[in-house]
């Protein structure tokens, strides 16, 4: 009986699919009272500091109408307010943008990583190449690749150079001038993941320039916009500002922006995202077709217009959570300096980088690479109950870091963080020491 084939490039996929991953999950996630000796995956952008007050919220505010048991296109054309409005009022509120953001600027759907997809499959040609500094979101791959069939172009930014500097632009050039990478696209973070600050105005300013010099689109991921957050380890961080906010030396219809408010509610699994582009209607006339396969819940739109459009709500939220951060934040890091471990100090967003190359050298082979090293440390802390993989996956010029996820419950944060302790043999820590 014959085989059933897939197409040739979902063959090349899977493939890809199927090659082992030295960092792959096992086990079963911690649960306090469901699973007690489960494992606390600290290597997952979510924030659970004000999950108590955002349920309550939505669980006294939720309400359906009849526009929401319709087809998404009923929705937005009815008399409801939707996200079609609450969004855009919501960047214009706090991302300053130099011209309002109205609803013919923004395609909403289900989350970042489709829309990326989705502009990518617009933007490039099979074999096209998307330029990333090092290190980057080690998802991007997954949606520069699937569907559009275009390829990461690292640049490899080593580590004498501050990824967030104007030391990075010459290893962009380079990339970009290297006609074999066919480089359509240029992706940047702010601020950035996995780096956890905002970058400096001047610095968007240069890749705007590149992208001018050199013809290509610029893709701005602002999800972590409204994060920054001030502590003892950085008293004053680089304030986000927005690409749309600034003078930018470009034609600005090759100026795109990635932004969602789920990441700044701590509710990731609501998908809820944008795209915004105001200079380049062809490109989302293309993504607005292409999310009609997949577009945001009813639900999702309902329970976000609600919390967006509550501006009391939202902006003691918003606040809250950054005080929030802070705490998580410097307690993460008083951790980290008990123990003489070296990491980049967090300004935004909900993790940090943090070298762990002494525990790595404790418990592996002093002729052991550097690589079987960080292996080994990874499997003692996920059989110690910790899952965090090492920022290899991101391309990371230094092998022994990782990025650690700091807003788990406190409580859960504390346990993950004694977990450590004696997967390597370290003296115990408590807040305060």
């Amino acid at each position: 009986m014959a085989q059933p084939e897939l197409s040739a490039r979902a063959k090349a996929y899977v493939h890809v699919l199927k090659q082992p991953f030295d960092f792959a999950w096992t086990g079963e996630l911690y649960n306090k009272a469901r699973n007690p000796d489960g494992i606390i995956k600290l290597s997952t952008a979510e924030n659970s500091l004000l999950t108590k007050e955002l349920l309550e919220y939505f669980n006294s505010n939720f309400e359906l109408t009849p526009s929401h048991l319709k087809y998404r296109w009923t929705l937005l054309n009815d008399y409801e307010r939707s996200t079609k409005h609450a969004l855009p009022d919501y960047f214009n509120a706090y991302f300053k943008p130099r011209t309002p953001i109205t609803p013919e600027h923004c395609v909403h759907g289900d989350g970042l990583g489709s829309l990326l997809a989705q502009t990518v499959w617009a933007l490039c040609q099979p074999g096209d190449g998307v330029l990333m500094a090092t290190p980057y979101y080690d998802s991007y791959p997954r949606d520069i690749v699937y569907p559009a069939q275009a390829k990461v172009v690292p640049a490899y930014i080593p580590p004498s150079v501050n990824p967030l500097s104007k030391d990075t632009i010459p290893y962009l050039r380079k990339e970009l001038e290297n006609p074999e990478n066919k480089i359509r696209a240029i992706i940047f973070c702010n601020p950035h993941n996995p780096l956890a600050n905002a970058y400096p105005e001047e610095i968007i300013v240069e890749h705007a320039r590149l992208a001018e010099e050199f013809n290509v689109h610029l893709i701005s991921d602002e999800v972590y916009g409204l994060q920054v957050f001030s502590s003892r380890y950085v008293p004053n961080p680089t304030p986000f500002k927005s690409i749309l906010s600034l003078s930018i030396p470009c034609n600005p219809a090759r100026i795109h922006v990635l932004a969602g408010p789920t990441k700044d509610f701590g509710a990731s699994g609501i998908k809820v995202g944008s795209l915004i582009s105001q200079h380049n209607p062809d490109l989302l006339r293309l993504v607005e077709r292409a999310v009609q396969a997949l577009p945001m819940s009813s639900a999702a739109d309902a329970l976000f217009t609600k919390v967006l459009s509550d501006v009391q709500f939202r902006d003691w939220f918003l606040e809250e959570n950054r005080k929030r951060l802070r705490q998580a934040f410097e307690l993460a890091g008083d951790w980290c300096t008990f123990h003489n471990l070296s990491f980049v100090p967090a300004s935004a967003g909900v993790f940090f980088v943090v070298d762990f190359a002494p525990l790595c050298a404790r418990i592996s082979s002093p002729s052991a690479t550097t690589y079987d090293q960080t292996l080994a440390a990874f499997k003692a802390m996920q059989s110690s109950g910790v899952y965090i993989v090492p920022m290899t996956i991101s391309e990371d010029s230094v092998v022994t870091r990782y990025r650690m996820t700091f807003t788990l419950p406190p409580e859960t944060m504390r346990l993950a963080l004694q977990r450590i302790e004696r997967a390597f043999g370290l003296d115990h820590w408590e807040p305060g020491m």
